[in-house]
């Protein structure tokens, strides 16, 4: 059926026409409210993009100032936060702009366009100054607030002529509209004129010629509706693609394989990075990006790129650049060569750069802190929520003798040394794990066994919503100030005893005898009770005769020291008393005396003897007299507290020490030792009193052996030949030197030569050092003497123990001297041995450890 069958007369036709104009007229009208409101939404959304801009930015400037004034981790997030968003709005406005080119209706965004490009640079340079001003350890210079505001109001000025120039556009918009709405009408009409003149014009041709018409009509609207389609799709996904670079945190690029990465393609957010817009970078109009990068990193950045390109892979940089604005930021790349198939030529280099100075500036200062704590002389430990360690420093290890690889992962109780009880780690961790802080102190032990003692403090440290994530413990070693302040306590408390338990008054009082302290015999001595009472008494008061105590200091301030000084004092009570005085003037360091110090011991019992004897002697003979004086002198020097003879014999040692030469000196040493032969019996039982209760002091020196063979040889050589008996010491050569107690090593050897050359009547007696294969010093006392019974060895080290056979009437002894050398062999770490056959002699070894 052709087209004139279908519509069989012209009335029908103009029907038709008149439909079809007016369908056409209504499409317009609907097409025309559509795309006005679409218009609108497009305005609203681009107009509240840039209110939100400046909010975002008012926000983020808030929060920074805030954190200036106030530091700490959330607010600066705060800050970064607000304008990360205010960039993300910046990219929205350019997403709203593609938006209104992709309308129907012409749109010129030159304008719009270059005024939100400058929106943008005026964020990258406001976060750059961000960086700048939040990253300063110390306030920011006023050079630095005066820039970074005066960028601020640059943005709110933007944001107000993206306002003005939205306005713009919208009248634009709606002029371009209205005219296009009267084209649609005046289009509308002047088709339908159009068809009716061609009906009446082609009215009678040929159905063949309409169905072609029809026809070729059909596959042109057939062909039209598919290319919109492609248009629309390639719309699509350009638009995806742009929205995609668009919100990637970075910029992406495409670079020429030149020597300066001349660039062919780069996104916007290059305005963000850079301070630069893609026209500006893109075949390096202003500037190449190669030379973006800082000077310092250029080489490094481009070997890097070099090999990676040489072995087909991608490669990953950080490194500097210089933005727009002057300032140096961190930026992290990613890229990868592109390569031609058929020549396998570089052609380009394409990948995606970032911004990374916040993560750098955490980085360093994760870093600083890292080596500070690292370099802490104390041991540091840092464990998860449970106890498990997460990281030691290197002072741990030193603590502890653990390394990291060790420990890692482990609960810290292998550091228990079994001190202290279950209750004492359930306290502790019941206290942090409240959020509070421990300190004490704490026995532990080492990887070797060995044990310490450290001083702990553990604090919680909690996340930002205040739930503990980790534990930091910080130790110290105090195991040398706990042995010092027990040492200090031991001998505050012996000297002390010594001091209130001494059987003579001890003193000390000013230049001008003001008396400043005194012990309970002092205060005995004086008749007073207490140290205050004393006090009130001047030195010149206490003397009977003044004059006695002017020459008393007199001769103190001429030698220094005085011993054995007589004079009568007076006591509280008035009571007139014999003292022997002896006492030492202390200079500062200007050589001026700041105080004097001494002993006092009332004789006056002993005057009132010696009073009683002079009457005695002169009733009787002349030997009596000097019998009761002998006995009267004996009786007094036994009397004397033994305290005192410890306390002083040293004294009068180094004073007459000073005053001769050196071969007084060395016959001085041979007197002083055969003077104290004489109290042997008394300071053996008083030496083995002191092992046996602990009282004992031993102090650690390195000790010449050879010296103290040397010094034995001179007392005992002469009592040697005497007996006829030969004595040799071997080697005489070098010094030989071992650590250890000076007496107590000096002791040992003299009993063993003292007992070789007493219980030796011929033959010899002979001093051998000597070293063992694997160094050990051992010295062995060889004698031809009596030798010792095999019976009588369980009981050789026995004090006051003798072998009876042979000893009873011959030789002398209290079986003391072999048992103190037992026991300063225990001291001194040494080791003694024993080989002997009755009559035929004895071989004693000690041997010290290396």
């Amino acid at each position: 059926m052709n087209h004139l069958n279908k519509i069989s007369s012209s009335r029908k036709f103009i029907y038709v026409i008149a439909s079809i104009a007016t369908l056409f007229i209504l499409a317009t009208a609907i097409a025309n409210v559509l795309i006005q409101n679409r218009i609108n939404s497009l305005y609203t959304n681009v107009f509240n993009s840039a209110i939100k801009i400046e909010t975002h930015v008012s926000k983020a400037r808030t929060a920074a100032i805030i954190s200036l004034s106030n530091p700490s981790g959330e607010t600066r997030k705060e800050a970064w936060d607000e304008i990360s968003q205010a960039e993300l709005l910046s990219i929205a406005l350019t997403e709203e702009n593609d938006s209104f080119l992709m309308s129907l209706i012409p749109f010129d965004d030159l304008s719009f366009k270059i005024s939100v490009q400058t929106l943008q640079q005026l964020l990258g340079e406001y976060r750059a100054q961000f960086a700048t001003v939040l990253g300063e350890k110390a306030a920011p210079s006023d050079s630095t607030l005066k820039e970074w505001n005066h960028t601020y109001g640059h943005i709110s000025d933007q944001n107000e002529i993206i306002e003005v120039e939205l306005n713009k556009l919208i009248t634009k918009q709606s002029q371009i509209f209205r005219f296009a709405q009267l084209g649609l009408v005046v289009s509308s009409i002047l088709l339908t004129l159009v068809a009716i003149f061609i009906f009446f014009r082609y009215e009678n041709q040929s159905s063949a010629y309409l169905r072609k018409i029809e026809e070729a009509s059909n596959n042109l609207a057939i062909g039209s509706r598919k290319a919109t389609r492609a248009e629309e799709a390639l719309h699509e996904s350009q638009r995806q693609l742009n929205t995609l670079i668009n919100n990637l945190p970075g910029l992406v690029y495409r670079f020429k394989a030149d020597s300066i990465w001349s660039m062919n393609f780069v996104s916007n957010k290059s305005l963000v990075i850079t301070g630069y817009t893609p026209e500006q970078l893109i075949d390096d109009k202003e500037i190449s990006y190669y030379n973006l990068i800082h000077q310092d990193d250029r080489k490094k950045i481009f070997e890097q790129v070099q090999k990676a390109i040489e072995e087909r892979k991608p490669y990953q940089l950080i490194y500097r650049i210089k933005t727009a604005s002057g300032y140096d930021k961190w930026v992290w790349e990613q890229g990868i060569g592109i390569f031609n198939d058929s020549n396998d030529e570089l052609t380009a280099l394409e990948g995606f750069i970032t911004d990374v100075t916040e993560q750098k500036a955490v980085e360093d200062q994760i870093n600083l802190q890292s080596n500070a704590l690292e370099a802490t002389a104390n041991g540091i430990v840092i464990t998860d929520k449970e106890g498990l360690v997460v990281w030691v420093n290197t002072a741990f290890t030193k603590l502890t003798g653990y390394t990291l690889n060790e420990v890692l992962g482990r609960k810290t109780n292998f550091l228990k040394s079994g001190h202290h009880p279950n209750d004492y780690y359930e306290y502790m961790w019941t206290k942090i794990s409240l959020g509070e802080t421990w300190r004490g102190e704490i026995i532990n032990k080492r990887k070797d066994g060995t044990e310490y003692t450290e001083e702990m403090t553990i604090t919680p440290v909690k996340s930002s919503i205040g739930e503990i994530t980790y534990y930091v413990a910080i130790k110290q070693d105090i195991t040398e100030r706990k042995l010092a302040e027990e040492a200090l306590k031991e001998s505050e408390n012996r000297f002390r005893g010594l001091y209130e338990n001494a059987t003579i008054g001890l003193y000390r009082t000013t230049p001008d005898g003001q008396i400043l302290m005194g012990n309970p015999t002092l205060l005995k001595i004086f008749g007073v009770d207490n140290l205050e009472e004393l006090k009130k008494m001047h030195a010149e008061q206490i003397y009977a005769d003044p004059t006695t105590r002017n020459i008393f200091q007199h001769e103190l301030e001429l030698k220094g020291r005085i011993f054995g000084f007589e004079s009568k004092w007076r006591r509280a009570d008035g009571l007139v008393i014999y003292v022997r005085e002896s006492a030492r003037a202390i200079n500062d360091s200007d050589g001026k005396i700041t105080y004097y110090e001494g002993t006092v011991e009332d004789i006056t019992e002993k005057k009132k003897a010696e009073e009683e004897i002079i009457q005695a002697k002169e009733k009787a003979e002349k030997s009596d007299r000097l019998k009761s004086e002998f006995l009267a002198q004996m009786s007094h020097e036994i009397r004397t507290p033994l305290n005192v003879i410890l306390n002083f014999s040293s004294m009068l040692k180094e004073e007459l020490q000073s005053q001769v030469d050196d071969e007084l000196k060395s016959s001085f040493d041979v007197i002083d030792m055969e003077g104290k032969r004489i109290m042997r019996t008394v300071e053996l039982i008083l030496n083995m009193s002191e092992l046996q209760t602990g009282n004992y002091s031993f102090r650690s020196t390195t000790v010449n052996v050879t010296e103290i063979l040397k010094k034995l040889r001179k007392e005992f050589e002469p009592i040697a030949t005497s007996k006829k008996v030969l004595f040799d010491i071997t080697p005489q050569g070098s010094d030989v030197f071992v650590r250890g107690d000076e007496y107590s090593v000096n002791q040992i050897f003299y009993h063993l030569i003292d007992n070789a050359v007493k219980y030796t009547s011929s033959g010899k007696v002979a001093v051998a050092v000597n070293r063992t294969p694997n160094n050990q010093l051992y010295i062995d006392v060889v004698d031809t003497g009596i030798g010792i019974d095999d019976e009588y060895f369980n009981m050789l080290f026995t004090p006051f123990t003798r072998e009876e056979k042979g000893y009873t009437r011959n030789f002398e002894g209290n079986g003391l001297g072999l048992a103190l050398v037992k026991r300063y062999c225990e001291l001194n770490n040494a080791e003694i041995k024993v080989i002997s056959q009755k009559g035929k002699g004895s071989t004693f070894r000690v041997i010290f450890s290396a």
